[in-house]
């Protein structure tokens, strides 16, 4: 390790976080993990740990490192992210029977995903610009969230779910944000209260139904309860599925190797499933994570104090030459025949954290990103840019905020 080159590393690191700087961010990671493993960020007020090992041991270490909560960069609400033990397994356990456990699929998602999926490719204009994330990106993930909940009211969850989003992990970068975010929440609230009261004892099988029927410790959960996992749900759900399907559909606008790969195998589940894999680690929508230490733990000769706030990068993580090969290419194929795996609590990439924590709602994305790509080569045969695509944006959550194409029809 070189002092000068962590200095500078981090220096860079920290212009990346406010936007000013035009150095690749990847390449400043790189450095990060050579010559600065862990460091203090001025520009966070968070200690930086960017090495694959170091992320996935703060990420499964629920006893040193604890989930924020009321301050930037955590939760607007009380979630699944700041329960732990018995509660966690419990209060998650009712939601991940829904959305994570294969007798769900097998027994109706998979096939209602499917025709979300269709449905809104036959909607996509031919032969004129379009922005695939606006229109078809974005709608796949928040009609599957209306679908499971039975609250038919998308355009309304849409800017709730994007204000919220913005107001909570990554607001650890832009505390401004979270005004807004805890107003959208008040707004979800009181459109969710009539609903929750109207279906409790109904023995409906849809979601608010059931967390409405669901007890702890003999309790019914709470009308509070409730909103938090639907608007948990509605943010992390919708936002993970947006940003990495767009993030996607402008690499293969602007390498038509790898569009002409998924155009040719577009049938072929576990070469898709792998590409949404590969996606998902080399774009990860949520860059990092944020953590509070609960003692002084020590990483590389340092020493992190009890009670300071820990950021963890995923994108770096995810792109550690020590764990992964070749990572700074997009591989289609890197996961072969076990993309699925990458998708579960064993995985090896973490777009989805890790441990306890690991997003409930990963195979949900799954059957969602791949069932979106299939649909879309289905009814598309070719793309071609229009204009020059905008870049990904973004420190915390992560994407293009548009994808303007031209489709041609199959």
């Amino acid at each position: 390790m070189s002092a000068a080159g962590a200095q500078a590393a981090i220096a860079e690191f920290d212009a990346i976080v406010r936007g000013s700087s035009t150095v690749e961010r990847h390449e400043v990671f790189a450095r990060c993990r050579t010559d600065a493993p862990l460091f203090f960020s001025d520009a966070l007020e968070s200690w930086v740990l960017s090495r694959y090992a170091d992320v996935r041991a703060v990420l499964e270490d629920e006893t040193r490192f604890r989930s924020l909560v009321d301050e930037p960069g955590a939760s607007l609400q009380r979630t699944f992210l700041q329960m732990t033990g018995r509660e966690h397994n419990k209060k998650a356990g009712t939601v991940a029977r829904r959305i994570r456990a294969p007798r769900a699929f097998t027994e109706g998602l998979e096939e209602a995903i499917r025709c979300i999926c269709r449905r809104q490719a036959e909607h996509l204009r031919m032969g004129e610009p379009v922005d695939v994330k606006r229109d078809y990106a974005m709608w796949i993930p928040l009609l599957v969230i209306t679908e499971l909940t039975n609250v038919q009211e998308a355009g309304r969850f849409r800017d709730w779910y994007q204000r919220i989003a913005s107001g909570g992990v990554a607001s650890v970068a832009n505390p401004a944000a979270r005004s807004s975010g805890l107003e959208a929440v008040d707004e979800v609230r009181e459109f969710l209260k009539p609903i929750i009261a109207e279906r409790r004892g109904s023995g409906a099988t849809d979601l608010v139904s059931v967390l409405g029927a669901s007890s702890y410790d003999g309790q019914l959960l709470s009308e509070e309860e409730i909103v938090s996992t639907i608007t948990f749900l509605l943010t992390a759900g919708v936002e993970t599925t947006e940003r990495a399907l767009a993030s996607l559909m402008r690499h293969l606008v602007l390498h038509p190797d790898d569009w002409s790969m998924l155009a040719a195998a577009h049938e072929d589940r576990s070469f898709v499933t792998s590409l949404s894999a590969e996606t998902v680690r080399y774009f990860p929508p949520v860059q990092a994570l944020t953590r509070r230490s609960t003692q002084p733990v020590a990483f590389h000769g340092s020493e992190i104090p009890e009670g300071d706030r820990v950021v963890v990068l995923l994108a770096s993580a995810n792109r550690d030459e020590d764990e992964f090969a070749d990572p700074q290419r997009f591989d289609p194929g890197r996961f072969g025949d076990h993309g699925d795996q990458q998708f579960q609590t064993s995985s090896r990439i973490m777009p989805f954290g890790a441990g306890r924590h690991h997003c409930t709602g990963s195979r949900l994305a799954a059957s969602e990103m791949a069932n979106a790509l299939t649909e879309f080569c289905r009814r598309v045969a070719r793309i071609e840019p229009f204009g020059e695509p905008p870049p990904n944006e973004g420190f915390m959550l992560r994407s293009p905020r548009e994808v303007p194409m031209i489709l041609h029809a199959a």
